[in-house]
């Protein structure tokens, strides 16, 4: 049997209409040492700049919406590996272009030591009615084909039925799977004001197949460098494919 293989995946909401720090947001990320980082409000040449500064060998960029007052957001996707495919699911508000509350998820198929790897990136909406989010939920589902890793900004507390829809479907909570049963779960956004307290909820998450192992799993503990670059605070999971 062949030696097992590694993959560390980090999830972030970059907040891309603030005018990301390119530079401190790479340094932080490149801490995690990660294989794949999928973000959500990203705009395109950041992205890029991202990627020079992290010197992954690949990134994906897929369209959101366009506030107009500043350039297009969208999923963004940088991996130390081969990107053999990717394409844009469209989840909410197909045609309006200029609409904040326009869905997306980005699925890619990664080449990970000769293993092929599928991951969803998403981003449920926000300011709608749970029946919604399930609805996303299930036709983000759909476009997966079974994804071995699904992350995002999902808009939803644990315990929440867009949560439960994931876990009918089989992906676990990372996060959840190393953390002590009763433990508190580690919040990953602000909701409103200023960032000068630690944030207040848990709406990020990296999902996994109940039969990956995963071998690490959490949520920076230092929120203020997280504060000073985004309203949301990535998760990180070590996984063994």
């Amino acid at each position: 049997m062949g030696e097992q293989a590694g993959l560390t995946v980090v999830s972030w909401n970059a907040q891309g209409s603030h005018r990301l720090d390119v530079s401190r947001a790479a340094e932080a990320l490149a801490a995690f040492a990660p294989d794949v980082v999928l973000l959500q409000e990203v705009q395109r040449r950041r992205l890029g700049a991202l990627r020079v500064a992290l010197g992954t060998i690949d990134a994906r960029w897929r369209f959101k919406h366009w506030p107009v007052r500043v350039p297009a957001e969208g999923l963004g996707l940088l991996a130390r590996h081969h990107v053999a495919d990717a394409r844009a699911q469209v989840l909410a508000h197909r045609w309006q272009f200029w609409n904040w509350r326009r869905r997306v998820a980005l699925h890619a198929t990664l080449r990970v030591d000769g293993r092929t790897v599928r991951v969803t990136d998403g981003h449920l909406g926000a300011g709608v009615t749970h029946d919604e989010r399930v609805r996303q939920v299930e036709a983000l589902l759909d476009g997966a084909y079974g994804a071995d890793v699904i992350v995002g900004d999902m808009n939803a507390v644990p315990g929440s039925p867009e949560l439960d829809a994931f876990g009918t479907a089989g992906c676990c909570d990372a996060e959840a799977r190393v953390r002590a049963r009763g433990a508190q779960r580690p919040s990953t956004n602000w909701t409103s004001g200023p960032r000068t307290e630690a944030p207040t909820q848990r709406i990020d998450y990296v999902l996994v197949r109940a039969t990956t192992e995963v071998t690490d799993a959490f949520v920076p503990d230092d929120w203020e460098l997280w504060a000073a670059l985004s309203d949301h605070i990535p998760v990180v999971a070590r996984l063994a494919l």
